[in-house]
């Protein structure tokens, strides 16, 4: 009779565990360096989000945001994250492919590396930049990583010599500007300002999947499509489309998983 009364003590515990973990989620963003935000303004910045998704859920959902890249992707492989809104795309990437996380929906639009130039510029193909000094962000970012790839394709690996490494996309616009560099490897947002000020787009990487949000996987099917729905219909609400404002995003679709491990691949991470 003690067994049994034992057994059922330890099923009740197992079940009060997991109904905690159900009813407190963590959801963790990850911006990058890119962005040069605070801490208390990504915690501003998403909180209607993680209020919308928590309502969703009928769960408590808690915030964590971040600028370190690392420490976001280790936080994924020990599992620590439920939900996770990704910035660059391939944290996501690494956290489907590696840790079976579950892509709930990606944002609309697509991601890609924008090479510029001066409007003085030589270069009558694409590949003549291959010879001449280029700008980027550091070379563990996903920018400089997408960059890389699109010159090997092109046939050519950049001299050390003639790279120009930088911490800020913004520094790079000023580096191909006062001729420290002759190419600069940018994001869209980058690339657009650089050519309002007069500047050339030369051309763009392959399109490649946008920032998602992801769920863990011991996150339920039932919960994750609940997820996709309400997120996919926020451009219906005028609740939904603040948050979507407010997080910089013009909308979600389902997106596919494939898609960002098959970046990886091409990166070569």
């Amino acid at each position: 009779m003690t067994k049994s009364i034992w057994q059922i003590s330890l099923v009740l515990l197992a079940l009060s565990m997991h109904s905690a973990r159900a009813d407190n989620l963590l959801l963790g963003i990850a911006e990058g360096v890119a962005e040069q935000s605070s801490f208390a303004d990504l915690q501003d910045k998403y909180k209607p989000l993680t209020d919308y998704l928590g309502r969703v859920l009928n769960a408590k959902v808690n915030l964590e945001s971040s600028q370190n890249i690392k420490s976001a992707i280790l936080n994924l492989k020990k599992a620590r994250y439920d939900l996770m809104f990704c910035r660059p795309s391939n944290v996501a990437a690494v956290g489907i492919r590696d840790d079976k996380y579950q892509l709930v929906a990606m944002a609309k639009g697509n991601f890609t590396a924008d090479f510029i130039v001066r409007k003085d510029h030589p270069f009558k193909k694409n590949e003549d930049i291959l010879n001449h000094t280029i700008a980027m962000p550091g070379q563990s970012s996903l920018m400089a990583k997408v960059g890389l790839a699109t010159l090997r394709d092109m046939g050519g690996k950049p001299d050390a010599k003639h790279m120009r490494v930088t911490r800020y996309q913004e520094a790079v616009n000023f580096m191909v500007e006062n001729k420290f560099a002759d190419v600069g490897i940018v994001a869209p947002l980058q690339s657009k300002l650089w050519v309002k000020s007069g500047g050339v787009l030369l051309f763009k990487s392959r399109p490649l999947p946008f920032w998602s949000i992801i769920a863990a996987p011991k996150v339920s099917k039932s919960d994750v499509a609940k997820m996709q729905k309400a997120l996919i219909d926020m451009e219906n609400s005028e609740e939904g489309k603040k948050i979507l404002a407010k997080i910089g995003v013009k909308g979600w679709v389902a997106g596919d998983p494939k898609e960002y491990v098959d970046m990886l691949n091409w990166i070569g991470d």
